[in-house]
């Protein structure tokens, strides 16, 4: 005998309630609980093109951007980054952010560990972005990110409203090499319900894999210019480096909890 849609819906409520149990939420990997927004990592970026515009921040503006807990490293290195995603588990995705190179204390290790923090961080996509925050702690927004390739000439944006934020192009003139500059570091914080500081403050860091087929290399021009809600005036650039672009693919892990901050 063939069941009606409400005898089907029930039973699919009964079998979901018992997911909700406290002993059973391990398995949902995020809301809506009924129906997700993004899956559980591992995330594998299958043909990522990544595009990396590296500057040397001043001093000013490198203790700026740090948060306390983390330190500058030897070399001042900072940089825009664009890429293009096509990530296997949740769809493809345009993001963008600025990277700055520190140092932090890796509490497995006992000792101090260069890693690369994310001060702003941009995607165009709602499972991008929530996945981001919620899992790593990324300070994605929503914008809108090109990243073109023309013969030789690279050129990228990321824009809010109507504004640019972030421009760099890039002249490709030369290979070029993948620079290992560590785990990614974010600061992981959800507010508290009641509006009195947070449920969650961490420091994290994920240890990316990368497996590079291809990189080029050239001359680089950046521009940065603050929003409405986007203030990036606490990025002052003393030099610019070069630029590099990657055909890439990346596995991006499950993170880890490198010290609990105060709510």
């Amino acid at each position: 005998m063939n069941s009606s849609p409400h005898q089907f819906l029930g039973r699919f409520n009964n079998y979901a309630r018992q997911d909700f149990h406290s002993e059973n939420m391990s398995r949902i990997s995020s809301t809506p609980l009924l129906s997700p927004l993004y899956p559980k990592s591992p995330y594998h970026y299958i043909g990522s093109k990544l595009f990396l515009a590296l500057f040397n921040p001043t001093d000013k503006s490198l203790q700026k951007l740090l948060p306390p807990e983390l330190r500058p490293s030897d070399l001042k290195l900072a940089g825009l980054m664009f890429a293009k995603q096509p990530c296997k588990e949740s769809g493809t995705f345009m993001e963008s952010s600025v990277l700055v190179q520190c140092v932090f204390d890796n509490p497995e290790t006992k000792q101090e560990e260069v890693g690369v923090y994310f001060p702003y961080a941009y995607a165009d996509t709602d499972v991008a972005l929530a996945s981001g925050r919620e899992m790593w702690g990324y300070p994605r927004k929503l914008a809108k990110i090109s990243l073109n390739l023309r013969g030789d000439k690279l050129v990228a944006t990321t824009v809010r409203g109507r504004n640019t934020l972030l421009k760099a192009t890039c002249t490709l003139t030369d290979e070029g090499q993948w620079i290992d500059s560590g785990p990614n570091i974010n600061i992981k914080m959800i507010p508290s319900v009641d509006g009195l500081g947070a449920d969650v403050a961490a420091i994290t860091t994920a240890y990316l894999t990368y497996d590079v087929k291809k990189g080029r290399s050239g001359s680089a021009e950046i521009e940065i210019s603050s929003g409405p809600q986007d203030d990036l005036s606490t990025i002052e650039i003393e030099n610019i480096m070069m630029g590099l672009y990657f055909d890439v693919d990346i596995t991006v892990p499950q993170g880890k909890v490198v010290k609990k901050l105060s709510p």
